[in-house]
């Protein structure tokens, strides 16, 4: 019962810090990818979130999951969230209700992975690196030939900065039901998703 009335206590703390965090969003988009591995059984769920905390900020989310059928479970999860300022115009493909997002910042970088499916070693299936607290330990991880330092390196490495994200906005035209908030078009050169995680460093 103890257990119980812990975990209805949790979940409760969880919606309401959700709902503070959801109230300071102006508009998400989404797209999302999912494939199967047939090789080892594994479905691989791949999708991104660009948030619009208010007229100037801005929140890209990477999420990765990889996860087994005949073999369940998670195998893999990796997150990013940069985050930094953008300005948004009237799309240039001329489509009513589509802007241009220019992410013209990025000013901080969380990346999170674990799972066998990044590797069997420590540091190749566990790892957090944090922009904003950042540590030597994390330099480690990060620059393991030691070429690079900091959180600064990290930033200018994997910088979204300058991408345009093509978004279509529901909210334009409510009476016309095919329209979605989602990214209709990734920026010039990213052709999926997961064109936007980390790959190096």
């Amino acid at each position: 019962m103890k257990k119980l009335i812990a975990l209805i206590a949790a979940l409760v703390l969880a919606l309401s810090v959700c709902t503070v965090s959801f109230a300071e969003i102006k508009s998400s988009y989404n797209l999302s990818d999912n494939s199967f591995i047939e090789a080892v059984g594994w479905y691989a769920t791949k999708d991104a979130s660009l948030i619009l905390r208010d007229d100037t900020h801005y929140e890209l989310f990477y999420r990765e999951y990889y996860f087994g059928t005949t073999d369940p479970g998670l195998k893999a999860n990796k997150l990013i969230v940069y985050r930094g300022t953008y300005s948004m115009v009237e799309s240039a493909d001329d489509e009513a209700c589509h802007f241009d997002i220019t992410l013209d910042t990025c000013e901080g970088i969380y990346f999170e992975q674990h799972g066998k499916g990044y590797g069997r070693t420590p540091l190749g299936y566990a790892m957090v690196l944090d922009t904003d607290n950042w540590t030597d330990e994390m330099s480690d991880i990060a620059y393991p030939d030691g070429t690079d330092d900091g959180a600064a390196d990290f930033l200018n490495n994997h910088t979204v900065a300058g991408l345009t994200f093509t978004v279509e906005d529901l909210r334009e035209d409510l009476d016309d039901v095919t329209l979605q908030n989602m990214i209709v078009a990734l920026p010039e050169g990213m052709e999926t998703v997961e064109a936007l995680t980390i790959t190096e460093g």
